[in-house]
């Protein structure tokens, strides 16, 4: 049986404007080996990523709000 390699990457990039206005982006990289993954499993890898995806935006826009500005 082969074994499964999973591993799991979450990027984030804040920036704050001249005018003090944060912004963000994020990503989510969820990498396993499929070399011998049913298409179902491949299918349930990628709707993980979507969710945990989901999660990290969610708690940057609790964080981080759109309308957050900061006077200086």
């Amino acid at each position: 049986m082969a074994e499964i390699q999973k591993s799991l990457r979450y990027r984030i990039n804040i920036s704050t404007s001249v005018k003090g206005v944060k912004t963000w982006d994020c990503t989510v990289d969820f990498e396993q080996s499929t070399s011998y993954m049913p298409e179902d499993d491949v299918d349930k890898s990628m709707q993980e990523t979507l969710r945990l995806s989901d999660r990290l935006v969610a708690q940057l826009e609790l964080r981080y709000p759109a309308s957050e500005v900061i006077t200086k």
